[in-house]
């Protein structure tokens, strides 16, 4: 092993480090926590805090957001072993299952508080477009858990070059 916590195999690739790998996936966990949780989960306070009725519940932003980090952590962690493309599939369907509550939510009503101002809109076009990433992201996902069981070293070159 390297200084820099690379282990080379000889084969033409090296792999980083159980330790660096934890390591760069808990810094990639801090911000993916303050963008699909934090920061949705204030907004949503902010509007019941103001008397608007928010489209979704803070635990449900809550919960969602905290399994897709949980799972996007572990799938970086694990891209060296066969477990990547499972917890990659893993990953695309939380995500696929929390655009599918958005989906259902996705025709929002505005009306302010002791006032007659209402505004509908829909963000159901947008969301259906957001669908196509996870799903295609599951069929990745598949295809790379058969690749691994098929030849379980063939990818690793590709993710981690000399």
């Amino acid at each position: 092993m390297s200084a820099a916590g690379l282990t080379s195999t000889g084969l033409g690739y090296r792999i980083p480090s159980l330790g660096w790998r934890i390591l760069a996936g808990a810094l990639r966990l801090i911000p993916m926590v303050l963008l699909l949780v934090g920061l949705p989960g204030a907004l949503l306070a902010f509007l019941l805090a103001h008397g608007i009725a928010a489209p979704l519940s803070i635990l449900t932003v809550t919960i969602f957001g905290i399994l897709i980090c949980a799972f996007a952590t572990a799938r970086y962690i694990g891209k060296p072993t066969r477990l990547y493309g499972p917890l990659a599939v893993a990953t695309a369907v939380v995500t696929l299952l929390y655009l599918r509550v958005i989906l259902a939510a996705s025709t929002y009503t505005f009306s302010l508080p002791n006032s007659d101002f209402t505004l509908t809109f829909s963000y159901l076009e947008l969301i259906e477009l957001l669908l196509l990433v996870p799903t295609l992201a599951v069929a990745a996902g598949i295809v790379t858990t058969i690749e691994d069981l098929r030849a379980e070293r063939e990818r690793l070159p590709f993710d981690f070059p000399p």
